[in-house]
């Protein structure tokens, strides 16, 4: 197949816009490009080119081990791949340059290099094109430009290799009715994609249940599962300088079905300045700090933040998302993320409002509800009114427990709470709470956190456990989102009786643990550094042995004299040249030996895959210092004999100088 090089060049450049490096691809553009404007050649053997097959080698093993130190493993096979254009260069420069239409790619790294090497020669010009495709569609960019440029790409390929018999209208028509049936499978799988992805979120949200981090539901424990909230895990310590925050806010739903809490706002990026996030849009009203250590599950998951967070400084956060309502996600970070929080709980974000949502209710829960609201008379009282008349109800008779009931002989086990047996945890009372408040027309939601209340004097730092994971309600009360939480307060010292026995020794393995990973992470940086620089140290050394090895035979950027003097008679292929000339007219200007043969092989069936091998021989017998072996002589010889008399002609042709 003809692979026009100003199609790759074109094709480079195409992978540089839409992966981000613009800059790389435009150099490797012209490189690539500017091999038409240049007359003279490089003299490669078939050594050389395994030498070049060598270096290719050393810099894909190298940028692979800098690829693994410094990407997660998740992406690293995806990141090799987008650089491929870039580390394959090498073989593709040797071919071009030194108008080989086939080269040796293979490699003598640790093998005896005294013995012959042998490998089928291949034209790499169409496997780079692929490569180029595939590493630019690799990107992702989302670009709308993609599909028309790769169709572009695509176009120009066929149209230089299309059948004669074909007319251009026949082509274009044909062409675009393929891109058509192709454009229309791609938004097909794009539909398929995000159908698909719905469905696995759904799957997946299991993992972040125990953990009260589902960036987009929350599932109640109706149920009899036994006792709740009993580890005494650390998963978050915090110092500041004044008063702790009460509630850190981790998760907000607004949406009630099926004793499952969802959110259906979406996520937006955050851009960072220098690891410096804007939680709120300036200006900022100074108050207080923070400092927060967190571990992340999976290195991703919901930020714990006091109310009115405006600015965050974490560097060893790398990307983050953030909702209308102030939610926040890290959807990349270290598995154990440090960061500084700038509060001031009387800021108010602009973009937190309620919708419908925030007092939609289930005809179901609807009519739990009316038993109960439909006796109170609130209709004229205000907002704040029956908040409070809200607060009161839930501490008449409600009493906190980690015992589940299950919903018994009544209908669900909401109503078994609010009119059964009273008791619960904070789950169970934020629930009720939040839909209380729809009822008598109070925009509410559900909300997940922790609280802050254990301060530990061995680490100088409030602590927060798994068991202290709490729930609770907030009410859209006169332009205002204030926190309504009607789970008693003595549900803390419920939960810390049941904790264990060997806490405090289980407290001080957690803080070793503690200190080796920021011990780890803060060097780990410097270990990847220097292992980095170790790396292109060696690959330097080895690629300058190996460039060595090809300086013995000779490679020159310049086009240089011949060592040996060939005469016509030393190689048939002359005689078989000046025999093509009569059989379909002489070659064109810079028109290679082997396009030539091609050209006329249309028309008049010159076997060309012989010509092609005689052709190989031919190269090897004039450029390889050790010369054509005797079976190769030998075969050189009868191929092109048999050539010979098979497509003569009537008259003789004489010798002109051989321009091979």
């Amino acid at each position: 197949m003809i692979t026009p090089p100003l199609i790759i060049a074109s094709a480079v450049l195409f992978w540089g816009i839409e992966s981000g490096n613009l800059v790389i691809g435009l150099i490797l553009g012209l490189l690539i490009g500017g091999v038409t404007l240049v007359t003279e050649k490089w003299r490669l053997s078939d050594k050389d080119c395994v030498s070049v097959s060598d270096l290719t080698s050393v810099i894909f093993l190298t940028a692979a081990t800098l690829i693994f130190l410094h990407v997660e493993m998740v992406i690293f096979l995806k990141t090799i791949i987008i650089w491929l254009p870039l580390i394959l260069l090498p073989l593709i420069i040797a071919q071009l340059y030194s108008g080989r239409e086939k080269i040796i790619i293979g490699t003598r790294l640790g093998l005896n290099r005294t013995k012959s090497y042998k490998r089928t020669p291949l034209d790499f010009r169409i496997y780079y094109l692929a490569l180029c495709l595939l590493s630019t569609a690799m990107a992702n960019s989302r670009s709308q430009l993609f599909f028309p440029c790769a169709g572009a790409l695509f176009f120009w390929l066929l149209f230089v290799n299309r059948g004669k018999g074909f007319s251009l209208l026949t082509f274009v028509m044909v062409f675009m009715m393929a891109a058509g049936c192709g454009y229309t499978a791609l938004k097909g799988a794009e539909i398929a994609h995000d159908y698909i992805s719905q469905k696995t979120r759904k799957l997946v949200r299991g993992y972040f249940r125990s953990l009260h981090a589902d960036p987009f539901q929350s599932h109640l424990s109706f149920g009899a599962i036994g006792r709740l909230k009993t580890s005494g895990k650390i998963v978050l310590r915090l110092k500041t300088e004044g008063k702790a925050p009460l509630l850190l806010k981790q998760g907000s739903y607004e949406s009630f079905n099926r004793q499952i809490w969802h959110s259906n706002l979406v996520y937006q990026p955050l851009i960072s300045q220098h690891f410096i996030w804007n939680l709120l849009p300036e200006p900022h009203v100074p108050a207080q700090k923070a400092t927060i250590e967190f571990y992340l599950p999976k290195e991703k998951g919901l930020l714990p933040h006091p109310k009115g967070s405006y600015q965050l400084n974490g560097p060893m956060i790398f990307e983050m998302e953030q909702k209308s309502d102030g939610i926040t996600r890290v959807t990349d970070g270290a598995p154990l993320i440090t960061y500084e929080l700038f509060y001031n709980s009387a800021l108010e974000r602009e973009t937190d409002v309620p919708s419908r949502r925030n007092l939609a209710l289930h005809p179901e829960e609807e009519h739990i509800l009316a038993k109960i609201v439909d006796n109170w008379h609130v209709e004229n009282a205000s907002d704040k009114e029956k908040v409070s008349k809200i607060r009161h109800f839930f501490v008449d008779g409600f009493t906190y427990s980690l015992t589940l009931r299950g919903k018994g002989s009544y209908s669900s086990p909401l109503e078994h709470f609010l009119q059964g047996s009273r008791d619960g945890y904070c789950e169970l009372f934020a629930t009720a709470t939040t839909l209380l408040l729809r009822k008598v027309g109070v925009p509410s939601r559900y909300v997940t956190g922790f609280t802050v209340t254990e301060k530990s004097r061995f680490e100088n730092k409030y602590i927060v456990r798994e068991r202290h994971a709490h729930a609770w309600s907030e009410a859209y009360v006169d332009g205002v989102w204030m926190v309504v939480d009607t789970t008693p307060p003595n549900w803390f010292d419920i939960d810390n009786m049941n904790r264990s026995s060997f806490e405090k020794v289980r407290d001080f393995l957690q803080f070793l643990r503690l200190k080796y990973d920021v011990f780890s992470m803060q060097t780990d940086q410097n270990y990847r550094l220097l292992l980095s620089l170790v790396v292109v140290a060696l690959s330097i050394i080895l690629l300058y042995r190996i460039y060595r090895r090809m300086d013995t035979t000779t490679i020159d950027v310049e086009y240089v004299q011949e060592t040996k003097t060939f005469s016509p008679a030393e190689s048939p292929l002359y005689e078989i040249e000046q025999r093509l000339v009569h059989i379909g007219g002489a070659r064109h200007k810079d028109e290679s030996f082997l396009l030539w043969a091609k050209r006329i092989n249309g028309p008049k069936n010159i076997d060309l895959a012989t010509i092609e091998h005689l052709f190989h021989l031919h190269q090897k017998l004039r450029f390889d210092p050790t010369g054509l072996e005797g079976y190769e002589q030998k075969q050189l010889d009868e191929l092109a004999h048999r050539w010979l008399e098979t497509y003569c002609v009537s008259e003789e042709v004489q010798h002109n100088p051989k321009t091979i």
